[in-house]
C-alpha cells in the first residue's frame, strides 16, 4: 500500500501529537503514534492516558490502513527529510513502513494498530468557540505559577472559568497566584481544572495559521480542545479548588506605581547575586518616590535605584526575584501597580485600571 503525503504537513502533525507521547512508560504501545489511512486524510495520535492528541492530514491513497509507528524514531526521520513528497510503503504482511523522500530511503517496524488504546467521546455537545490569541495568552500569563510538585496535587492545575462573557484563568503554587482574564463572545457557565503542564502544551501547539478559532467542549471529566486539524482530549482534575478571592482580595494601603520594563531590568541586574540557598531574596526600600533594590552575597553586592509613585507608608519587604521576573515578564503594560500591607504581607501585582491580570507573591522574611 503507497501513501503520498507533504513532508512539511507529515513534520508539522508529528511535532503536534508528540506532546503526548509518555517520555517514560512501561508500555510499548504508548511509545508508538497510531496512523490510520481513511478517505483520503491521515490521522495521527498519540496518548499518555492523560492527555490524547490527534493531528489530520491530506494524503494521496486509495487503500484503508491503520498502523502505529514508533514515535521517536519515525519523528526523527521525517524531521531530516528533505522538503519534498513523502512516500510511506505499508506492509501489512511484515507490518513494517518503508520511507521514501528524495534520495533518502528508511525502513521501520510497526505495532498492531489494534493494541493501541481508544478513546470513545460523546461529543458535539455545547461547545464554546474562543480565539486561538485568547487561549494561548491566558495560558501563558499564568500556567507559569502552578505548582510542579505532585505532591500539591490540585495546585499543580490550572482553574479555567467561563461566566458572563468572561473568561479567566488561575494557577496557584504555595508562594504565588496568577490570574488572567479576557473578554469572549459566549455566556456560558464553566469551571474546569486543567493540569497546567497540558495546558501549556496546549499553547504550543496553537498555531498562528487556520481559522482563528478554538472550540472547547467538556464531556465526560476531559476537556476538549478543537482547532484547525488538531483535537487536544486532556483529563481534568476533580476536587475542589483553592479560595484564591480570599487572598487576592486583602490588598493594603500601601501602593506604588511604577514602570514595569526599568522594574524587570533592575530586578535582572540584581538577581545575579542571588541565589536558591537564600530565595532568590532581593529587599525592596521603598522610601517617598524611590524604590532601592539591594541584593548581597559573598561575592558582593548590588544596588538599584526607580523613580516611582508611592501612596502610603515607607515600607522594607523581601522578594523572590524569580517569581518577580515570571510575572513582570507575563504582562503586556507599561505601567502596573504593587500593592503591599506590611513586611510579613503579600505583594499584590495589577493594571493601573480595571482587572485584566491580578499577580500575588509571598514575601521572604529579612533577618
Amino acid at each position: 500500500m503507497k501513501i503520498y503525503c507533504s513532508r512539511s504537513d507529515l513534520n508539522k502533525s508529528l511535532n503536534n501529537v508528540s506532546h503526548s507521547v509518555p517520555s517514560r512508560t512501561t508500555s510499548h504501545i504508548l511509545e508508538g503514534i497510531l496512523m490510520e489511512i481513511n478517505n483520503g486524510e491521515m490521522k495521527l495520535t498519540a496518548t499518555d492516558t492523560t492527555i490524547t492528541i490527534e493531528s489530520v492530514i491530506k494524503v494521496d491513497c486509495t487503500e484503508n490502513c491503520s498502523f502505529v509507528v514508533p514515535a521517536k524514531l519515525f519523528s526523527s526521520i521525517v524531521a531530516k527529510l528533505p522538503e519534498d513528497e513523502v512516500l510511506i510503503e505499508y506492509n501489512n504482511e511484515k507490518n513494517k513502513i518503508n520511507i521514501r523522500c528524495g534520495g533518502s530511503n528508511a525502513e521501520i517496524v510497526c505495532f498492531a494498530a489494534d493494541e493501541f488504546p481508544k478513546i470513545k467521546l460523546d461529543e458535539g455537545h455545547d461547545r464554546i468557540l474562543l480565539s486561538k490569541e485568547s487561549v494561548k495568552k491566558i495560558i501563558r500569563k499564568t500556567a507559569f505559577s502552578a505548582s510542579s510538585d505532585d505532591f500539591n496535587g490540585i495546585l499543580t492545575g490550572v482553574l479555567l472559568q467561563i461566566k458572563d462573557g468572561n473568561m479567566k484563568m488561575v494557577a496557584v503554587d504555595p508562594f504565588r497566584i496568577a490570574t488572567y482574564n479576557v473578554e469572549v463572545d459566549n455566556d456560558k457557565d464553566i469551571s474546569v481544572i486543567i493540569p497546567a503542564k497540558l495546558a501549556t502544551d496546549v499553547a504550543k501547539i496553537i498555531s498562528d495559521d487556520g481559522e482563528d478559532v478554538i472550540s472547547i467542549e467538556i464531556v465526560d471529566k476531559k476537556v476538549i480542545f478543537l482547532f484547525d486539524n488538531n483535537k487536544v482530549v486532556i483529563n481534568t482534575f476533580s476536587g475542589k479548588y483553592i479560595d484564591y478571592e480570599r487572598i487576592l482580595n486583602k490588598e493594603g494601603d500601601i501602593s506604588v506605581r511604577i514602570q514595569r520594563d526599568s522594574l524587570l531590568k533592575s530586578i535582572d541586574r540584581a538577581s545575579l547575586l542571588t541565589s536558591v540557598q537564600n530565595n532568590n531574596l532581593i529587599k525592596f526600600n521603598i522610601e517617598d518616590d524611590i524604590i532601592v533594590l539591594k541584593s548581597l552575597s559573598e561575592e558582593g553586592n548590588i544596588e538599584e535605584k526607580i523613580e516611582v509613585i508611592k501612596e502610603g507608608e515607607n515600607l522594607l519587604i523581601g522578594l523572590n526575584s524569580k517569581y518577580l521576573k515570571d510575572v513582570l515578564s507575563a504582562i503586556e503594560d507599561e505601567e502596573i501597580i504593587m500593592n503591599f500591607k506590611d513586611q510579613i504581607s503579600p505583594c499584590i501585582i495589577k493594571p493601573l485600571k480595571g482587572d485584566k491580570f491580578k499577580y500575588l507573591v509571598l514575601p521572604i522574611r529579612i533577618n
